[in-house]
């Protein structure tokens, strides 16, 4: 695998200072057909991957399919190295034009996916915690990523990983004027839940009263 793009931010493709996600790296196997490098060197969860984790009912909404691998060629052909009999998902299915908003089920410092086919009329949108979103583009990506629906070059069938600048990434929008957006197996670092934070506070003002208490002795010789 390979890193296309590190660090691009968005600030140039919303209004000024609009902007709250970056993309911070792009990743693609070396290989042709290509296939997804995957999230482990990302440090991230996997959240769905549409086989041995997938969406709760009512998570998944719109004009959607959970397509089964290796999909249709020239519509909604699965991302570039997907095993043949799992799953994906396909956005729009009904008509050539449409949309899906997918949950994620808690809040997310940063989170990656497999765009495949990455076409100039997908849209992705990133919301927030704070009711905040960004929405990008397949045109936008840059950085070595040619957007022209290619179904197995490695520069078209890419992991993206996009990092909350506020708050938490918390549901991502597909939408495609065109048949299709095809992404799969998503993947993040988890914001820590509020008790958490307490309890990592916490420790530290122990290990900072226990420090003070050390340096405070003091030693008298007879």
């Amino acid at each position: 695998m390979y890193l296309i793009a590190g660090a691009v931010s968005l600030a140039a493709i919303a209004a000024p200072g609009a902007a709250t996600v970056v993309i911070s790296n792009v990743m693609s196997s070396a290989g042709s057909p290509a296939t997804d490098p995957g999230f482990a060197s990302l440090g991230q969860t996997l959240i769905y991957d549409f086989d041995t984790v997938s969406p709760a009912a009512g998570a998944l909404t719109g004009d959607y399919q959970i397509a089964t691998a290796p999909g249709t060629p020239g519509v909604s052909a699965a991302p570039s190295g997907t095993a043949a009999g799992t799953h994906y998902l396909t956005v729009p299915i009904a008509a050539s034009s449409g949309n899906a908003t997918l949950d994620l089920g808690g809040e997310f410092k940063n989170v990656s996916l497999y765009w495949g086919s990455v076409d100039t009329y997908n849209t992705i949108t990133l919301y927030q915690a704070d009711g905040t979103h960004t929405d990008i583009t397949g045109s936008m990506i840059g950085f070595g990523v040619d957007p022209n629906g290619n179904q197995t070059n490695n520069n078209s069938n890419v992991r993206v990983n996009f990092t909350a600048l506020g708050r938490g990434i918390t549901s991502i929008g597909f939408d495609s004027t065109q048949f299709a957006f095809e992404t799969d197996t998503f993947a993040g670092t988890a914001v820590p839940e509020p008790a958490t934070w307490a309890m990592m506070l916490g420790g530290f003002g122990l290990l900072g009263f226990a420090a003070r208490r050390r340096s405070a002795v003091k030693v008298v010789a007879a």
